[in-house]
């Protein structure tokens, strides 16, 4: 991949990869990082060929993963502690300071939602992705990934009901 077109890339494509790896790591730093090793993914394999965002979002989810099976956490990093979520808490707001308190609370919401839950709602909102895509990263049917998205957005509409927020 050619430095300028990892550039435009990197424009493109590093917020919403990081709150994709933030929903992953709960951790800000661990996802700055794997957002970097995607890019440094990108500059030595990418050939051109392909979809470049979805391509991003693989390589990103596959980082993960291996740095997963490297680390062996004795507690999957899904797995939220309090220390995290106020720590999730503060990166959101701050990378959502441009938009209303309803976004702010959505994206506090969305980190509290099931890993497939989270991703399926991420992807759909940040990505730019279609369906199809979405579906074939998540290793799940279209069918399946709507009827996620589906009921992840019914769930939140109910919390939106019950904390008042309109």
């Amino acid at each position: 991949m050619k430095t300028d077109a990892l550039l435009e890339a990197y424009r493109l494509y590093h917020d919403p990869l990081f709150l994709y790896a933030l929903s992953l790591t709960h951790n800000p730093q661990d996802a700055e990082d794997l957002v970097s090793e995607t890019f440094v993914r990108a500059l030595m394999s990418f050939d051109g060929n392909g979809n470049l965002r979805a391509w991003l979002y693989k390589v990103l989810k596959n980082c993960f993963t291996d740095e997963y099976r490297k680390k062996k956490y004795l507690v999957h990093p899904d797995r939220l502690f309090l220390e995290q979520i106020e720590d999730n808490r503060f990166e959101v707001e701050r990378l959502a300071e441009q938009y209303d308190e309803r976004r702010r609370w959505l994206y506090a919401k969305i980190y509290q939602l099931k890993p497939i839950e989270r991703d399926v709602i991420l992807l759909s909102m940040t990505s730019g992705m279609n369906d199809k895509t979405i579906a074939g990263l998540l290793n799940i049917t279209e069918e399946n990934m709507r009827v996620i998205r589906f009921r992840t957005k019914e769930k939140l509409k109910k919390m939106a009901e019950k904390e008042g927020v309109r």
